[in-house]
């Protein structure tokens, strides 16, 4: 006996709702419990690729999202959530009619979430957001990506949007550059905004095609803002007392940008992008962010050679493809995380050091030196070699003159409870992690004797070396070798881990 099908129906939409959108609409064919079911359900996710090859196949879809959303609109159901994406929109001008009424049907049906995804070209045609959309109050989350236009109309309507919680706005149009602040004014609860690349006309009449980057944004009295994703915008300036996060990606190295964050003053994560960074603005940041417990910078570049982070707070700190840099000091007695990913070669110094810190390096290009792999300094700190929980290393290693050398830097500078070796095969790391099994076991049995000691250190203690991969541990060094020599080589990303025990 069927059970299921004879559950309540808001039980079946429950089921629906936690199933792949696809697999939803299969259940349509089960039984006609189902099928009144699927026609029923309040979540609609309607997508159609290439229909510009096919143009039969967008006829259909057509009839059948209307089918769906004039049953739901016409018995005075609610439409919860809907979907749509469509290739190629515009050069099917009709297509556009049908949008509209559909947004309608859904805006009167109490309509929470909306997304659109109409690919279009900005030399082309784009959708105009209709004017029907503003009385939808019901509205918690929208998201608007390319294809889209927003008409400056808008700038004439008092926007409903008293709900909503969270926009996202991504390579839409803007007939005006003053729509988005006004589209932003009227949502008074909203929590998570994300901005990326949107366009300007240059020219506001119509027919122009020439655009550019929006330049400016100014969010004010925004109280219910946590969470802020930018990207193509010069000049950003905020006003939200509880903003938690913030990632900012200013158009590629523009000069200058500005960024005010001066009533943010409970950001805890912080994520910069493609930014040339003036060294007084960078260190002002961490006086006026005191709970700053994430930073993150990515293909970012600084006035000067040296930049300081004085965060008491800070936990993650990740620095990436940042060039212009030479010394970096931190003083963060709380930091649980530090990662550095590029080709330069900075010195990464630690005022003060958490016996919790893992530290992942990774090195993109192979260097003609030890002293240029790592300049015996990613991680400087006071003798003797303090304690962390975890080094993690992904660096290009084939010539074994610089084996001991490497050796030499890295337990001279810490003692990690673990240590991490990247096996992918372009690093050619199996016979290094050989070689630093050897010397760990030699060591094991006859203490500490590298050339740049001049006393014994921590390291004349160790008592426990394990060797792990995957869930395997070896025992000796022959197991070492024998479990290296059955490894595939592959791209993808394994580790030899290294446990040691003092």
């Amino acid at each position: 006996m069927d059970r299921i099908s004879g559950l309540p129906k808001g039980i079946l939409h429950d089921i629906l709702g936690r199933l792949p959108d696809k697999d939803a609409a299969r259940t349509s064919v089960l039984s006609k419990a189902w099928r009144e079911t699927w026609f029923s359900f309040p979540k609609l996710s309607c997508c159609c690729h290439n229909f510009f090859s096919l143009r039969g196949k967008l006829d259909r879809f057509i009839q059948y999202v209307s089918k769906r959303l004039t049953r739901l609109h016409d018995q005075g159901l609610a439409i919860k959530e809907f979907k749509l994406m469509l290739d190629h929109t515009l050069d099917y001008v009709p297509a556009s009619c049908h949008i509209d009424q559909w947004i309608q049907m859904a805006s009167e049906s109490g309509v929470e979430v909306l997304e659109l995804y109409l690919t279009g070209n900005f030399a082309k045609r784009h959708y105009n957001l209709p004017l029907c959309l503003t009385e939808a109050k019901s509205l918690t989350k929208l998201v608007l990506r390319e294809g889209t236009r927003l008409d400056s109309a808008l700038l004439n309507h008092s926007l409903k949007f008293f709900s909503l919680k969270t926009l996202s706005l991504r390579h839409i149009l803007l007939e005006d550059e003053r729509i988005i602040e006004h589209f932003i004014s009227h949502c008074p609860l909203i929590e998570h905004l994300t901005l990326h690349s949107c366009y300007v006309y240059n020219n506001p009449s119509r027919s122009s095609t020439m655009t550019s980057l929006l330049k400016s944004l100014s969010l004010q009295g925004l109280q219910k803002l946590k969470d802020v994703d930018i990207q193509g915008i010069q000049e950003v300036y905020i006003d939200a007392p509880n903003l938690e996060n913030l990632c900012y990606h200013a158009p590629y190295m523009v000069t200058p940008f500005k960024l005010n964050l001066d009533s943010c003053t409970n950001l805890r994560w912080l994520t910069l992008w493609n930014l040339k960074i003036p060294n007084k603005w960078f260190l002002e940041q961490f006086y006026r962010i005191p709970f700053l417990e994430s930073l993150m910078l990515h293909s970012c570049s600084f006035e000067h050679e040296r930049i300081n982070i004085p965060s008491p707070e800070l936990k993650f700190f990740s620095l990436s493809h940042c060039s212009n840099l030479k010394e970096v000091n931190i003083d963060a007695p709380n930091l649980l995380s530090c990662e550095y990913v590029g080709k330069d070669n900075p010195v990464i110094s630690f005022l003060r050091i958490s016996n919790q810190l893992e530290l992942n390096a990774h090195y993109d290009m192979m260097p003609f030196s030890i002293t240029e792999i790592l300049g015996l300094s990613v991680l400087q700190v006071s003798s003797p070699p303090p304690s962390i929980k975890h080094v993690q290393l992904r660096f290009p290693m084939n010539m074994e003159a610089r084996y001991f050398p490497l050796m030499n830097w890295l337990l001279s500078s810490c003692f990690p409870k673990t240590i991490s070796f990247c096996l992918q095969s372009k690093f050619n790391m199996k016979a290094f992690v050989v070689f630093f099994y050897e010397m760990l076991m030699d060591r094991k049995k006859h203490g500490c004797y590298l050339r740049s000691w001049s006393k014994p250190c921590c390291w004349h203690g160790l008592k426990v070396v394990k060797a792990t991969h995957l869930e395997r541990t070896c025992e000796n060094v022959e197991d070492l070798k024998a479990m290296l020599d059955a490894l595939p080589e592959s791209p993808v990303e394994e580790y030899i881990t290294f446990g040691l025990e003092l």
